[in-house]
């Protein structure tokens, strides 16, 4: 085998304290087309290895100053990838155990045996080369993975939002609800200056959030007058379904309460979990205000549309009670903005 890894030659950090053996060494691996650095002690092949870092170490067990044992611990918690070969004399063979407790790879005995060297240090190298492409095969199977999970989620995003239209459409009052409830919400959060993580979370937490209408029966979602009590238990559900339906692909627990959490009220009589304050999620308590907005202002099967100056008297009156406080505030000054917007148009 000759002593290369990816077309480049092996270097071989050397550590003996006896000149002679260190020699023996150096000289044995050269000749074998091994690059070699020496070091006279543990502290020093350290030192070696943070100026240059090689994939096999051949250090003695026994040296002065801290000694191969230690070095071995330092080597593998510095640089986990690297291959240790320990030599130690023929009778410590616990000593040599106990290095490879510690993580080295393979030990032999002086007096050194050069057929015996040789054999370890190409298996050695057999093996590091074998971890190497193992690794880059494991990396470029992730990738693989990960750009196939994008695509996937893309696929199922798409599809979801084809969904949600389809859904609205059953309902012509309600036709573009999750997307201004969507733009309304991303406005919010970047006016609050919240994380840029956080906006493209309700982004997406708002524009799926009534997916769950589609459990609902049709005539429930469209009736004209006041819904029954047990028709408002099954209008109620419509974020559990909502939650369930997505749960599958959406792996961000804080877009999931998100959705679930948009009818809870600040106060605590809201659903389906009667959370209050801030145990509401956050994405619930900035989707819900944007989507309330968006239904008093937008005309439904059982009234016409509210004035958006009607509709902020409204949202003014629910601070504290229906929603956060601070929040409202800050979405009633955007309000003027965001009706100039074309996504404000439908009214």
């Amino acid at each position: 085998m000759r002593a290369e890894l990816n077309g480049e030659p092996v270097t071989v950090t050397v550590v003996d304290d006896e000149p002679m053996a260190q020699d023996v060494l150096v000289r044995a691996a050269r000749a074998w087309h091994y690059q070699c650095q020496a070091a006279d002690s543990a502290e020093q092949a350290l030192q070696l290895l943070e100026k240059q870092p090689t994939p096999i170490v051949v250090t003695d067990l026994r040296m002065p100053g801290r000694g191969g044992v230690w070095l071995v611990h330092e080597i593998r918690r510095r640089w986990p990838d690297v291959n240790i070969i320990v030599l130690t004399a023929g009778n410590d063979p616990d000593a040599a155990e106990e290095c490879l407790r510690a993580g080295a790879h393979h030990y032999f005995f002086k007096p050194i045996n050069l057929n015996e060297f040789r054999h370890v240090l190409e298996t050695t190298a057999r093996e590091y080369h074998y971890q190497q492409e193992n690794r880059r095969y494991r990396a470029h199977l992730e990738r693989t993975v990960r750009r196939q999970t994008r695509r996937i989620r893309k696929t199922f995003f798409s599809a979801i939002e084809s969904l949600v239209r389809s859904m609205e459409e059953r309902d012509a009052y309600t036709a573009g609800h999750s997307r201004r409830v969507s733009f309304y919400a991303s406005r919010l959060a970047a006016a609050l200056n919240l994380d840029p993580r956080v906006c493209k979370q309700v982004r997406l937490a708002a524009k799926m959030h009534d997916i769950g209408k589609i459990g609902v029966p049709e005539a429930i979602l469209n009736k004209p007058a006041a819904l029954t009590a047990d028709e408002e238990c099954v209008i109620r559900q419509h974020p559990v379904i909502s939650e369930r339906i997505l749960k599958t692909i959406v792996s961000n627990p804080a877009v999931l309460a998100g959705i679930r959490g948009h009818h809870e009220r600040y106060d605590g009589k809201g659903y389906p979990d009667g959370l209050a304050g801030e145990q509401i999620p956050l994405l619930a308590r900035l989707i819900t205000i944007p989507d309330c907005f968006d239904a008093m202002t937008t005309s439904r099967a059982y009234r016409a549309a509210l004035p958006v100056a009607r509709a902020q008297e409204i949202l003014a009156a629910g601070a504290g009670a229906q929603f956060d406080p601070a929040f409202v505030t800050v979405f009633l000054e955007l309000i003027p903005n965001l009706s100039a917007h074309p996504l404000g148009a439908h009214r």
